[in-house]
């Protein structure tokens, strides 16, 4: 397996790495991609086929709705420790091909007993969820060693818009596949979809960089609790996972209370509410295209900022919506366009700040570390949205609250040390001892 990998420079961008490099971020971005097409087929089929098929109730369909983001949450840090022991190219295809087993017994229960029931599939959802979470861990630590600093905001930034034009087009198409072959055979097409994005991972020919061997390695318990410190040690990466945790705050308070907000608030029909979600996926593609601009005209820090108080002024817009009027619908499609837009500036940004301020074998624990503070806030977010949002009224005070305290935090990046960062290149890396404390 060829070991290239960039030098350390200020060049930004895939045309400035190295050609073997240039194809396996090409190769990643593109599995990712398939697989995430096809996952949000299952996030819009997997719901309906419980809710027309097996007539659930409100509680059941909540319990179905939050049980991958708890089953996210108990794995994201073991996760994390595994990831920096083992290589990852084989964490990523196995938790793809896991994934395709998992999705592959609805359509295989739906033909051979002639239905699903609601544990078997809850249960799929949560193993799932622990995969989901296992991948992205895995993904973005692979990225950090296989790209240096100065090219990983790029790559990152184009990987998130990617998967906004996957969300677009896989919401897009859930629903007539839905219709057309059923729930079942909609999410066995997203089976499919990761069995290719582990084949193309298979072509994956990077050397991943050298991992501690086995006789240097700490126990668990004591590398769990490592990562852990040294992520929140670095003063610069504070401010970011309290971001992090507000961000999460902010689509569990909007996943708990949007539909319930436009469908009985401002009397949208689905077909309505599925065009203006899915114009998200569009803003999402903006956003990795515009994020070394956006960065490199304000800095990196106030980008991280600016960015937070735009996606926060973007959901205050839903609950000012006048209703299902013209003004109304654009006011909706406003806030996809501004929150989906700039949550990858953001998130393309402080991913790669983890990226040069963490050596190369804590980036699992530290990704894990940020998705476990994400999770824990989008859990919260929904129990809080579930309590104030069960009218229109509360449900669009709680769209008021996510709002705002994304605005809140925003502010606060702002006015600490984080906020006046340039550039990537400004932040100590790794190597440096101060690791920009």
């Amino acid at each position: 397996m060829a070991t290239q990998k960039p030098t350390q420079t200020g060049r930004v961008g895939l045309r400035d790495l190295p050609p073997l490099v240039r194809s396996d971020v090409n190769v990643l971005i593109s599995a990712q991609a398939i697989s995430t097409y096809g996952s949000f087929i299952t996030r819009a089929a997997l719901p309906l086929l419980a809710i027309i098929g097996l007539g659930i109730n409100a509680a059941e369909a909540a319990a179905l709705a939050a049980v991958d983001l708890v089953a996210g949450a108990l794995v994201s840090q073991f996760a994390g420790v595994w990831i920096d022991r083992l290589p990852r190219k084989p964490v990523l295809i196995a938790t793809d091909l896991l994934r395709a087993i998992l999705l592959g017994t609805i359509p295989l229960a739906a033909t051979v007993f002639g239905g699903v029931t609601l544990p078997h599939l809850i249960a799929v959802s949560a193993l799932c969820g622990m995969c989901a979470t296992t991948f992205d861990i895995a993904e973005r630590s692979y990225f950090a060693g296989l790209v240096n600093s100065s090219a990983l905001r790029a790559v990152l930034a184009r990987t998130l818009g990617i998967r906004g034009a996957a969300e677009f087009f896989g919401f897009g198409s859930a629903g007539l596949l839905v219709g057309a072959f059923g729930g079942p055979a909609a999410i066995g097409i997203d089976a499919l979809t990761y069995v290719a994005s582990a084949l193309l991972i298979g072509f994956l020919r990077v050397a991943e960089p050298k991992l501690p061997s086995v006789s240097a390695r700490a126990s668990f318990r004591r590398e769990l609790s490592d990562g852990l410190k040294a992520t929140w040690s670095v003063v610069i990466m504070r401010p970011l996972l309290i971001s992090t945790f507000v961000i999460g705050l902010y689509f569990g308070l909007f996943r708990s209370s949007y539909l319930l907000f436009v469908t009985n608030g401002l009397g949208l029909g689905p077909e309505t509410i599925g065009f203006v979600i899915a114009t998200g996926g569009i803003a999402a593609l903006l956003g990795g295209v515009l994020t070394e601009r956006i960065s490199k005209l304000l800095g990196v820090g106030r980008a991280i900022s600016v960015s937070l108080v735009i996606v926060g002024f973007g959901l205050i817009l839903v609950p000012l919506a006048p209703g299902a009027t013209a003004v109304g619908i654009t006011m909706l499609i406003g806030h996809q366009l501004l929150s989906d837009g700039f949550e990858t500036v953001w998130e393309a940004n402080q991913a790669a700040i983890r990226g040069r301020v963490l050596p190369a074998n804590y980036q699992g624990r530290a990704n894990a570390a940020n998705d476990g503070v994400g999770i824990l806030g989008r859990l919260l977010g929904i129990i809080v949205g579930g309590l104030i949002g069960s009218s229109v009224a509360g449900s669009g005070v709680a769209l008021l609250v996510g709002g705002g305290a994304s605005i809140a935090v925003g502010l606060f990046v702002a006015v600490s040390r984080l906020g006046s960062i340039q550039s990537i290149a400004q932040i100590p890396a790794s190597g440096d001892r101060r690791r920009a404390e």
